[in-house]
């Protein structure tokens, strides 16, 4: 698949913020996709596979304690409250979640992105998106290979006044695909370096639909069963396949 084509699917994309802006730019520079095996591509240094509906990448844990508002951002971002950490671009994973058939969030009328505070949090606007599962694998200190839901590195505390804070694990289940957006010809998930927030924020390209998600004080790294920091881990995203209407 050539470049252009792929940059075309991207602009394709039903959730731009501003389309007049993004075409009266030169557009932004995407990696070509690279098929390496049967239904295998590469999308810069994300591996999309059709075969098995999946998007990963490598990543590695960047706190096994603390409170956390994101699951994985860059280096660059908000590293003080993210669990894991990846140098992989936003717009690789994005191109390549749009190849296997994502469609993300519509958003209309966009605005600029702000901090994430109670007061933003407040306001936040219910999410939609794509259905999708993340797992994490990684190798123990016994040299064992281990994937787990990447939920399961997570936990919330729940705060009720007079009563002891309750601890409960993430719900398994999915998460959504929104995809981020374009404001002023910029891809916020680039820009700010987001690929999975805790709470809600629209500029993420995957947010957690579970109870609490508007709420940046309850998320938690559960440290028991998180690897140490900067242990290396593959980050994955499988997209569930919407069943096919009967004919």
């Amino acid at each position: 698949m050539s470049a252009r084509i792929a940059i075309a699917i991207l602009a394709a994309a039903p959730f731009l913020a501003n389309p007049a802006a993004l075409h009266a730019q030169p557009p932004p520079e995407f990696s070509a996709p690279k098929e390496i095996a049967p239904g295998i591509f590469k999308v810069g240094t994300v591996t999309l596979d059709k075969n098995t509906s999946t998007v990963s990448f490598s990543a590695k844990v960047q706190m096994a304690d603390g409170l956390l508002e994101y699951l994985l951002v860059k280096p660059e971002g908000s590293v003080h409250e993210s669990l894991l950490t990846s140098e992989a671009a936003p717009q690789d994973v994005h191109m390549a979640m749009l190849l296997l058939g994502a469609k993300g969030m519509v958003q209309k009328g966009a605005a600029a992105p702000g901090r994430i505070d109670a007061t933003t949090l407040a306001k936040a606007p219910k999410l939609t998106g794509d259905r999708i599962f993340l797992s994490v694998k990684w190798t123990d200190k016994n040299g064992k290979k281990q994937t787990l839901p990447a939920e399961r590195w997570v936990m919330r505390k729940i705060f009720a006044p007079k009563k002891p804070v309750q601890i409960v694990n993430a719900e398994d289940g999915p998460w959504l695909y929104t995809g981020s957006y374009f404001y002023e010809n910029k891809f916020i998930a680039q820009m700010h370096g987001t690929f999975a927030a805790m709470v809600t924020y629209p500029g993420a390209l995957i947010n957690n639909p579970r109870t609490g998600a508007n709420d940046d004080h309850v998320w938690f790294v559960k440290t028991d069963a998180v690897p140490p920091a900067g242990t290396p881990v593959e980050f994955s995203i499988r997209l569930e396949l919407q069943d096919k209407p009967a004919k």
